[in-house]
């Protein structure tokens, strides 16, 4: 079956981490989505928000702080910076992804297809585990991923020519230590890779073949609006991941 290429940005944070999670949720065909995102902190689904990100600041400056639903640390969104989403349905494995095992084979197939689209596009990088993509300067992306018995979705973030200081800024986690089950942030060099987003939809969909342009369903849309709430909630977004019942 046929994968469909979704180039797709909603009309805010909120919205658009709800959407991942609808494509998940909604997994029929195989997905790659190149979207951008508003200015906003994006947690990892086990992190506390204060311990992540300087929520003074982010509250001064009208910078959302929203969780996802996939694990790992806190990222940046916002203009310099897009996003790379694939989700594929069990039954639909493709070829390049047949044979990954767990978390730590799906982070290195996704990143060599995204390692190839961005050689295709004359940009050097590559994969540093555990689910980094790094070129010469620093981090370019971090991916996060969540595997249900139903679909697989990997996500990750691209810099391109986003303000590296205020990136650092606002994904520096705080010294103090927590206890070992919620995710720490890990503060790394990071870097712009200068690509443009139109031209590296195009060079995924060439490195994972089989992708079609198309537009989102009913039901997505629909499971869209029935999550959103949830993504705009303060209990979400800045509670504590381990007192909410969805984790």
């Amino acid at each position: 079956m046929p994968g469909r290429l979704l180039e797709l940005t909603l009309e805010d944070p909120y919205q658009n981490l709800a959407f991942e999670e609808s494509l998940l949720r909604a997994a029929k065909v195989p997905t790659l989505r190149v979207w951008e995102n508003q200015k906003s902190v994006v947690l990892g689904r086990a992190q506390l928000a204060g311990f992540e990100t300087d929520l003074v600041y982010c509250a001064e400056h009208s910078i959302p702080v929203v969780r996802r639903v996939t694990a790992g640390g806190a990222v940046y969104n916002g203009p310099g910076n897009f996003n790379w989403t694939f989700v594929v349905p069990s039954k639909d494995t493709p070829v390049w992804l047949a044979g990954a095992s767990g978390a730590k084979g799906v982070f290195e197939s996704f990143a060599q297809v995204v390692v190839g689209a961005l050689a295709s596009c004359g940009i050097e990088s590559s994969f540093e585990p555990p689910n980094s993509i790094a070129g010469p300067s620093g981090k370019i992306s971090g991916m996060a991923a969540y595997i249900s018995r139903g679909a697989t979705l990997c996500h990750g973030t691209l810099l391109a020519s986003a303000d590296l200081a205020e990136v650092d800024m606002l994904t520096k986690p705080s010294g103090q230590v927590l206890r070992r089950r919620y995710t720490r942030s890990r503060h790394v060099r990071v870097a712009n890779c200068g690509v443009k987003a139109s031209e590296l939809a195009l060079r995924l969909s060439e490195a994972a073949p089989g992708f079609e342009l198309g537009g989102r369903t009913e039901e997505e849309a629909e499971l869209c609006a029935s999550l959103v709430g949830r993504y705009r909630s303060e209990e979400w977004n800045l509670g504590d991941p381990f007192e909410l019942d969805y984790l």
